[in-house]
């Protein structure tokens, strides 16, 4: 079809009429019934055409009508340009005179577009090629969508290995407009605003526990003297139910006896002693503030995941370091005998200072060699791996041990390394206790565990897990709607306890 206009004096006739061969339909060349196409009612060549003859320019009402159908064409034009809906509304609250300011119009929309895509817009729903350029380095293939967010969000909260950001998302808030569309900051979503097309509600705080965890992770590793208790506790496994741990004790057979020719082999009589632990739940959380987000606190923002690393190693610390402490210094009351777990009738309790040589360390080394297996006299054969001192005594410990530069100038024995069935010692510093002149031992897990530890969050045991983090991802729920904060729930559950005053000792010397 195409579109015929004819212009008199105070008179416009906009017609529509085929063009070409069809204009020779069935109606014959160009008329039909005895009227020429151009005239009004015509049903040849204008078949269907729409005869605006008698409209004048001057008419009030026939200038609406001009208007309506302007308006209309031109946004037909808008919307089969396939634009985005914002941009698309944009485009249709402005006025065109021509057709060609439509297009030019839809055009220059395209090209904003085109300029928004390359400036850095990334795809978080999809697996680009490669991406890379919005951070001022080469181009990388990614194995991951949300690879480029992630490791925005991770320069801001600390991660090791993230890369710095580009100078338009160096702010927390920037990237936090980016990620949410918030640009008012008002705490809600808006997906229409988002420069990361695919971002949730949720992707922002799920990407901030991320890269938390990363750098509680780091700081684990770098809270190396408050993790002494690893070293002693064995991690054990749960059925990821929250009773209470049975920690057992097996003994009892002693030698095996002499079975003669023919005869019937003896039942053994196995004995065992149970104690139990609870999970206890530990917790808090920390909120990232709109003032924060805001602000752009980098330093403040990195803080919090140190802090909550900290914490939770300290906790843990405090926890292991009571069964030393508990009870004026002799331990939690054991079930099996109602007794205290460091008590004389276990062999395990005495006054007697460290020393400045290693005396006391070979009384206590062959006390804890001699303790007696469970349900029998048979000694338990076990030399004490740990030794654990306050921080005042670190260094007696360091040299009573040999420990130092160079070979001793006299015989050590202590100073020596025999494998597994005498191990050198290992001084290990309890930060928790505050009696500067107390001391213990404690045989290595792996031969014989003592000390033993459960998570809830790692049922199949054998590690210390880090703890758990939370971010609440709605914005109308809890904090986020009462006091605009962004709440990070960090929770550790862990039981933790003794199985018996076997293989472990204590000095609780008189100050």
């Amino acid at each position: 079809m195409t579109e015929r206009i004819e212009t008199t004096t105070g008179l416009r006739r906009v017609a529509l009429v085929r063009s070409g061969s069809e204009a020779q339909g069935s109606g014959g060349a160009g008329e039909q019934g005895g009227r020429n196409a151009g005239e009004p009612g015509s049903r040849g060549a204008g078949e269907g055409a729409l005869d605006l003859s008698l409209v004048t320019p001057h008419s009030s009402t026939a200038q609406g009508w001009l208007g309506a159908l302007q308006t209309a064409a031109a946004t037909a034009v808008i919307r089969a340009a396939g634009l985005p809906g914002p941009v698309q509304a944009r485009l249709e609250a402005g006025r065109y005179d021509t057709a060609e300011d439509v297009e030019a119009a839809v055009r220059q929309a395209r090209a904003e577009l085109a300029a928004l895509t390359e400036a850095g817009v990334v795809q978080l729903g999809a697996r680009p090629a490669a991406v890379g350029a919005m951070f001022g380095r080469p181009a990388l293939r990614l194995n991951e969508p949300l690879d480029e967010a992630r490791d925005l969000v991770g320069f801001f909260f600390g991660a090791a290995g993230a890369p710095t950001p580009p100078p338009n998302l160096r702010s927390f808030a920037d990237l936090y407009v980016a990620l949410t569309g918030d640009v008012y900051f008002r705490g809600v979503f808006d997906g229409e605003r988002t420069l990361f097309s695919g971002a949730k509600t949720s992707t922002l705080p799920n990407l901030a526990v991320d890269a938390m965890n990363k750098v509680i992770v780091q700081q684990f590793a770098a809270l190396e003297h408050y993790r002494w208790y690893e070293r002693v506790a064995a991690v054990e496994p749960n059925d990821g139910r929250l009773l209470a741990m049975k920690w057992i004790t097996l003994g009892g057979v002693g030698n095996l006896p002499t079975v003669a020719e023919g005869a019937a082999y003896t039942e053994l009589d196995v004995s065992d002693a149970k104690e139990s632990a609870a999970f206890v739940k530990r917790g808090g959380y920390v909120g990232i503030t709109r003032e924060m987000i805001r602000n752009g606190d980098i330093m403040q923002l990195q803080a919090i995941p140190r802090a909550l690393a900290s914490a939770a190693v300290r906790t843990r610390s405090a926890a292991v370091s009571a069964l030393f402490t508990a009870n004026s210094g002799v331990g939690p009351t054991l079930a099996q005998d109602s007794k205290a777990l460091f008590h004389a009738d276990h062999g395990n309790l005495a006054t007697t200072a460290l020393g400045t040589d290693a005396a006391a360390w070979r009384a206590a080394r062959a006390e804890c060699f001699q303790h007696s297996e469970l349900g029998s006299a048979k000694p338990l054969g076990i030399f004490p791996r740990f030794l654990l001192v306050p921080a005042e005594l670190y260094d007696t410990a360091l040299s009573i041990l040999g420990y130092g530069e160079g070979m001793p100038t006299a015989y050590a024995p202590e100073a020596q390394g025999r494998g597994y069935a005498d191990p050198r010692p290992i001084p290990l510093v309890v930060p928790d206790w505050t009696d500067g002149t107390d001391w213990a031992y404690v045989v290595d897990p792996a031969l014989f565990p003592v000390i033993q530890m459960s998570y809830s969050q790692s049922p199949g045991g054998r590690q210390h897990p880090i703890p758990e983090l939370f971010a609440v991802v709605s914005e109308t729920s809890g904090l986020m709607f009462s006091n605009d904060v962004l709440p990070i729930k960090v929770r550790d559950e862990f039981a933790v306890g003794v199985n018996g005053p076997r293989g472990i000792g204590k000095r609780n010397v008189a100050g």
